[in-house]
């Protein structure tokens, strides 16, 4: 085989296995506990872990099917107030879907500063 071809199939297999690496890379969200829904109870009062479970599932559902999965450290409470609301309308997510996605990231980006 030629050598110039040879280069090539060793880039092109590197750059092949650099694309599976990064592709196949999932951000991993923080997992919400009974201290986030006791904090997180005081802002919205009735709010469970139950809650701020379901808001976590629907925000890895929904969200990711279009774009990058955001951490919720990524953004504070009022960025988080201004991405969601269109976010989820332009995705025709319900209001309270909307609300559960909305407690669980602005519950756990503060948990996290």
């Amino acid at each position: 085989m030629h050598p110039v071809l040879k280069t090539m199939k060793k880039l092109l297999t590197i750059f092949s296995i650099l694309f599976f690496v990064v592709a196949c890379t999932k951000v991993v969200m923080p997992v919400a506990t009974e201290n986030d829904a006791k904090r997180a109870s005081e802002k919205w009062p009735n709010t469970t872990l139950a809650d701020l479970t379901q808001g976590k599932s629907l925000y890895e559902q929904h969200c990711a099917g279009c774009h990058k999965l955001y951490k919720p450290d990524s953004h504070n409470e009022a960025q988080w107030n201004k991405i969601v609301p269109p976010m989820a309308n332009k995705a025709k997510i319900d209001s309270e879907k909307e609300n559960l996605i909305l407690k669980y990231l602005v519950t756990m980006s503060a948990s996290r500063n």
